[in-house]
């Protein structure tokens, strides 16, 4: 038997700002007022969002996008909030009002597999008076100092405010989103004190977030490219622009992803679209190449969706491993920080492993219990674990020619908490994003249950010749619905 070495990768993950403007144009130039917005002369549509989507589907990624919302605004909500954007209380977006801001925002219900609702800000700047623009939404860039903690909270409010003009709100079965990048990097870091960014951020639901920690240094945030920390509950990332400028059309990073120190890219919204409509199948093919191209590499992996690129990373950095015999990894999670537990940051710990032609995990056990999912791809099986309890574990795996008997096979960008098998039944906890397929490995079951009636199960189809039961699966909420599958036999 060839002797097989478990490979530990970093995850890898692009996040996708200022999406959400109808309008393109930078108002903010040459001593204007205005917010920055794309930076390009283009009114924004339903389409540029399917491009995205694309690149999501075919890559098997929740790409994370950052949304304004100034724009989106249906309802001059905005004036409410003065400080929010370059009118003040004299806010009117009438000019904007249009049917297209329905149909992205139906699109974005509708694809919540493929595309995060993330928050960027309501209008990127802020206005301490009419006209009078200071950078930048959340902390004040100019003068290096935070803007009024009460303030910050209205702008939080407006966001909601506009979020459920379209459906999008906690009555009607959606959380806010988990998942923050500030507007030109105006993140308030001051996690030891009882101000800041992370503060907000936190009560008001958000759990991950990622900037660039260079602009904010009289701050001393997290050191290292590639550094991180917990500001009040919320975990931040630090993140590197790469080359692609954010007013440049199909523009993606420059530096190969073997030499990103950063788990994670910076992007704008412009980076995935063509200036030219005949050019925009090769940008997307761009994209796609690029993101599984990191497949194939060793030591990284394409992290499904935000939560396990930030439980990735925590792994990585506070998680010992060790294999002293082949076969037998020794797993030591005793050093995670509270904070991860607290705040239910942690989810699945990602192992990789080489694959020969026709060879497979053929078996693979955490403490002689299950593990939760299994995925193969580019001459690699990815073993997906458990979210781990702060101790040591003991993972025993085996390679040969079959499959395990039961596992799911995780194709999709949902995350999968726990699997477990009896002569009776399977269960598995899921959070669903959107509408997906769950191939389950397993007998045929004489009937599947889900525990949450909002993470329904839309159909069941089970194929004799290959093993596998395909559940489509869908949740309401558009950050994730959490349930218990039950499969009875």
């Amino acid at each position: 038997m060839i002797y097989k070495r478990m490979l530990f990768p970093r995850a890898f993950a692009v996040a996708i700002d200022d999406m959400g403007w109808m309008n393109g144009s930078h108002l903010g130039k040459d001593g204007g007022q205005g917010p920055s917005r794309a930076g390009v002369d283009r009114h924004f549509n339903v389409s540029d969002y399917q491009i995205v989507a694309e690149v999501s589907k075919a890559t098997g990624v929740r790409l994370q996008g950052l949304f304004v919302m100034c724009e989106m605004d249906r309802e001059n909500v905005c004036a409410k909030y003065p400080t929010t954007n370059m009118y003040g209380k004299e806010w009117n977006n009438a000019a904007n009002k249009c049917d297209e801001q329905q149909e992205i925002f139906e699109f974005l219900k509708q694809n919540s597999a493929s595309v995060e609702f993330g928050m960027h800000g309501v209008g990127h700047e802020y206005w301490p008076e009419k006209m009078q623009r200071v950078r930048a939404e959340w902390y004040n860039m100019a003068e290096k100092r935070p803007w009024p903690e009460e303030t910050l909270n209205d702008h939080f409010k407006c966001f909601r405010e506009i979020m459920k003009q379209y459906g999008l709100s906690e009555e009607e079965g959606h959380s806010f989103p988990e998942s923050f990048v500030p507007c030109a990097y105006s993140f308030y870091w001051n996690p030891d004190d009882d101000y800041s960014l992370g503060k907000l951020l936190n009560h008001n639901g958000v759990k991950y977030a990622n900037t660039d920690f260079s602009y904010i240094g009289e701050l001393n945030p997290p050191k290292g490219n590639n550094g991180g920390g917990f500001d009040h509950g919320v975990h931040v990332l630090n993140r590197i622009n790469y080359g692609n400028k954010y007013f440049e059309y199909g523009s993606l990073p420059a530096v190969p992803v073997g030499m990103q120190e950063s788990d994670i890219s910076e992007s704008h919204f412009v980076n995935w679209l063509a200036g030219e409509k005949c050019r925009q199948s090769e940008i997307t093919g761009e994209w796609i190449a690029f993101f599984k191209s990191v497949q194939s590499m060793e030591d990284r992996y394409l992290a499904k969706n935000t939560e396990q690129l930030h439980s990735q990373w925590l792994y990585k950095r506070f998680t010992k491993t060790e294999e002293p015999i082949a076969g037998e990894v020794i797993i030591d999670n005793s050093e995670m920080p509270d904070d991860a537990f607290k705040n239910c940051l942690l989810g699945n710990m990602v192992l990789k492993f080489r694959l020969d032609k026709d060879e497979h995990i053929s078996s693979a056990s955490l403490d002689n219990k299950q593990i939760t999912s299994y995925f193969e791809e580019a001459g690699y099986a990815y073993i997906y674990l458990p979210p781990l309890a702060k101790k040591k574990y003991i993972l025993k795996y085996a390679h040969g020619s079959q499959t395990m008997d039961e596992f799911i096979f995780n194709s999709g960008t949902y995350n999968i908490y726990r699997f477990e098998s009896t002569d009776r039944a399977i269960v598995f906890d899921v959070k669903m994003y959107g509408t997906q397929m769950v191939l389950v490995k397993c007998r045929k079951p004489v009937s599947v249950y889900s525990s949450n009636p909002h993470l329904r199960i839309i159909s069941e189809k089970y194929d004799r010749a290959s093993g596998f039961l395909s559940l489509e699966i869908s949740g309401r909420n558009i950050m994730g619905e959490k349930g218990t599958v039950d499969l009875a036999f």
